[in-house]
């Protein structure tokens, strides 16, 4: 398995695989510079930070000279969407965490907070962007929990 062990800390994102380790300037609180003046976000602060995310994470994929890389986290914030799916394996598909991020939208979009059960503060919406932007754009099956 092409395991890349994930670490989202509050100024950057770490990919440590083997002796090899990127480091990206996205964190759940700074995304490249840019910091969210709302709690939940508004629309426009969704869409400044997937743009600012996505320009990190395409191009760090070329970075990785691996076939289907794995992405691994330990995060207490990957865990809360783990436990909000009711899965059973320690995994979450990039199905589950695009469902994840549709519901944190909803409330971006000015649905009550209380419509979703997962935390709507800054720190876990930059944390599920990022998560979303590495799957998608990788074309990950999902990330695994440890």
């Amino acid at each position: 398995m092409n395991a890349i062990q994930l670490e989202i800390t509050p100024q950057e994102t770490n990919l440590s695989f083997l002796s090899n380790k990127i480091t990206l300037p996205i964190g759940s609180d700074s995304i490249n510079g840019f910091k969210f003046q709302h709690s939940p976000i508004t629309p426009y602060e969704a869409e400044i930070a997937i743009e600012l995310i996505e320009n990190t994470v395409i191009p760090a994929r070329k970075q990785l000279s691996i076939n289907n890389p794995v992405l691994i986290n330990r995060d207490n914030k990957l865990k809360a969407i783990w436990q909000h799916t009711g899965n059973t394996e320690y995994f979450l598909t990039t199905q589950q965490i695009e469902s994840a991020f549709n519901e944190l939208v909803n409330v971006i979009n000015g649905s009550p907070i209380n419509s979703t059960t997962l935390p709507t503060d800054t720190s876990f919406t930059a944390f599920l962007i990022i998560i979303r932007e590495l799957t998608h754009h990788w074309e990950l099956d999902g990330i695994y929990l440890k």
